[in-house]
């Protein structure tokens, strides 16, 4: 796979999860939609503000832009802090929803997986 295949694919995969995260929060932080199971506000405030972050990056990627490495980066360890952060809280017997923390890992996973697609071989 070419460097140019490598950061599109990244890019498509940044932009997807990016709406993704802008739609489903968004409905919640506009009181569209309601959740069945607890929500923590600032994890909703959270994800949209790197949904937006992940639509900023994802054209930087397909534009093949040096700096947006980095943003990628900052972006997977603030996902990993964050997954780490609530999982251990849900250990401590705080009320944490499980699909939290399964959508904050599928976040992680895929900017784990952006990661490496933007990896110089």
């Amino acid at each position: 796979m070419t460097s140019r295949n490598r950061h599109r694919t990244a890019a498509v995969l940044a932009l997807i999860i990016g709406l993704m995260t802008i739609v489903e929060g968004g409905s919640v932080l506009l009181g569209l939609e309601t959740k069945p199971y607890p929500v923590l506000p600032w994890l909703v405030h959270y994800n949209v503000v790197f949904g937006f972050l992940s639509l900023f990056a994802g054209a930087g990627m397909w534009m093949e832009k040096g700096r947006v490495v980095t943003l990628a980066k900052f972006i997977l360890a603030c996902h990993a802090i964050v997954l780490l952060f609530l999982s251990v809280i849900s250990l401590l017997g705080m009320t944490v929803a499980a699909v939290s923390i399964m959508a904050m890992f599928f976040r992680t996973a895929i900017w784990t997986a952006i990661n490496l697609l933007l990896r110089e071989r």
